[in-house]
């Protein structure tokens, strides 16, 4: 004997689920394209940052005080008379970025600690805290990188590029 519920063929399948997941999938990618586009309208922008400094390979460094400064250039015995020179910069917040290629890797780790020794021993002395923020920020191995990243911190957007 079979039960009533066996035979009873069925008529009404829920779609419910399969539209919920496809209206979110639709979601989803929308948000996704509303962010890529919002991030690339950003790049075009003058990075926040007061100093420069951008190493290109191992043991030499160029430092950009300002946006429109030419560079100073220093190896890695001079990196402390590098600091010296943020001291007389103006402002309570200083953004120093240290930009750098695969070539750098050294320099890098070089410049971090005298840069945590410079921001140890100037806390000590000063009675008015000024805040050091560093950033470090790979380079490409593009020929135009370096060139690319200024035109990006002193607000000329893609110039370069465009040449």
């Amino acid at each position: 004997m079979r039960s009533r519920k066996a035979e009873q063929p069925i008529t009404g399948l829920s779609l419910l689920p399969f539209l919920d997941i496809i209206f979110s999938s639709i979601g989803i990618f929308i948000i996704v394209f509303v962010l890529q586009n919002s991030i690339s309208n950003t790049r075009s922008h003058a990075l926040a940052v007061d100093a420069l400094v951008i190493c290109t390979s191992d043991h030499q460094v160029d430092f950009y005080p300002d946006r429109h400064a030419k560079p100073v250039h220093f190896n890695d015995v001079q990196i402390s008379l590098l600091f010296d020179s943020l001291v007389r910069q103006d402002g309570h917040i200083r953004n120093l970025v240290f930009a750098f290629t695969r070539n750098c890797f050294e320099s890098r780790w070089r410049f971090e600690n005298e840069f945590s020794k410079f921001t140890a021993l100037f806390y000590e002395r000063q009675n008015e805290k000024v805040t050091f923020h560093l950033a470090f920020r790979p380079l490409s191995t593009q020929p135009d990188a370096v060139l690319d990243l200024l035109a990006m911190w002193r607000g000329e957007g893609d110039k370069h590029a465009q040449e």
